[in-house]
């Protein structure tokens, strides 16, 4: 066997009906562990920081900073509020609504402010 060769095994119709199994949520779930990991990883890199100099800013030890770049953490909302705040970048990117005459249209500043009374009258919302 040449030296860096690598060799695949034949595809395991067993295999493939077994992924096919797994619940569309839960593989989603895994995909998004894994995109949030490698986001916070491409944000360091370009930084020039550590795992450790990231620890060590958002208060972590590195082997959990290691499982987050790894995709094995469940993250929750305050930890990606902290992460995007020490990193100063967004690590997700949520899209934004608003309503217009016909529906919904996607925006990419959503800006929400209060009818005058003049206003209100004028598109018929002071009923």
């Amino acid at each position: 066997m040449k030296k860096g060769t690598v060799y695949f095994a034949d595809p395991d119709p067993l295999f493939d009906e077994l992924l096919e199994r797994i619940p569309k949520e839960t593989s989603r779930h895994h995909e998004l562990l894994t995109d949030i990991g490698a986001r916070i990883e491409e944000v360091l890199k370009r930084k020039g920081w550590s795992q450790a100099d990231f620890a060590k800013i958002i208060g972590k030890k590195e082997s959990e900073i290691s499982r987050w770049l790894g995709g094995g953490h469940n993250f929750t909302i305050a930890t990606i509020a902290k992460i995007e705040a020490a990193l100063g970048e967004d690590i997700l990117s949520v899209k934004k609504y608003r309503k217009n005459a016909s529906g919904y249209s996607q925006t990419t500043k959503a800006k929400r402010r209060f009818l005058s009374e003049q206003e209100k009258h004028k598109y018929g919302k002071d009923k």
